[in-house]
């Protein structure tokens, strides 16, 4: 059965070639063989919505991995979620979808006739072909990424001081903020908050300890880190309220 019919995303092209990733220290050229299409956003809070809509009444769905443990259902974990009414108030509609695990995420994308990009392909997209250290440039921009840094109100240059941060409760309000409220956080591609904000699920899995590759860093990552080549892994079953996903399809 297809997927019911959703309205158009905006999507950018990202050329197959040669891409320059890893830290700035020892980049190495990685080939992308086949050209993709990314969202331009992370999928957000109203998309996934409709995506509910369509569940089973066990919270599963026609468009789930082929090895989805029988357990996971896609209905965000309501004891995870930063505010109850997430899914179902409309001032958090354009906000990035987050408490989504990576079956759940997997599932959307298969439901929007999409996949989840490899952590190759999303660092080519956030990086371009120069290999940049920030979707924008080279240069940090504290105005063009939500992260650590706004929240504490002061500099976090080292991890010392955002343990610091951590520790004393200055972080206690980070959060995602809308998906698209930053435009300057826009990659060579024109994919918009590529880092900060929420950590992004990719198709990228590490199979000996059930875990997956998340890419870009968060609200609650410091200025110094959310690097384009930021990555990170999570369990596949977690939910957080600082991991968001975006599809993407072959071109």
């Amino acid at each position: 059965m297809a997927p019911p019919q959703q309205p158009a995303t905006e999507t950018c092209l990202v050329p197959a070639g040669l891409y320059l990733t890893g830290p700035q220290g020892d980049l190495q050229e990685r080939a992308l063989k086949t050209a993709v299409r990314f969202d331009a956003s992370p999928v957000t809070a109203a998309r996934y919505t409709r995506f509910l809509k369509e569940l089973r009444p066990d919270g599963t769905s026609e468009w789930d991995h082929p090895d989805q443990p029988a357990e996971v259902a896609h209905t965000p974990w309501s004891k995870r979620l930063r505010d109850l009414d997430f899914y179902s108030d409309a001032r958090w509609a354009e906000y990035p979808a987050t408490c989504v695990s990576w079956w759940s995420a997997y599932a959307f994308a298969s439901f929007d006739g999409k996949r989840l990009p490899t952590s190759l392909e999303w660092e080519a997209a956030a990086r371009g072909a120069d290999g940049r250290p920030f979707p924008w440039g080279t240069t940090p921009d504290l105005a063009a990424v939500n992260c650590a840094d706004q929240w504490a109100g002061r500099p976090l240059a080292t991890y010392e001081q955002w343990r610091d941060a951590v520790r004393s409760g200055e972080l206690t309000e980070a959060r995602a903020t809308p998906a698209t409220d930053r435009p300057k956080n826009r990659s060579p591609f024109g994919i918009i908050g590529m880092v900060g904000n929420a950590w992004e699920w990719t198709s990228t899995v590490i199979e000996e300890t059930d875990e997956a590759i998340l890419c870009g860093g968060a609200y609650d990552t410091s200025l110094h880190a959310v690097r384009a080549s930021l990555k990170g892994t999570y369990s596949r079953r977690g939910q957080s309220n600082a991991v968001t996903f975006r599809c993407i399809q072959d071109a």
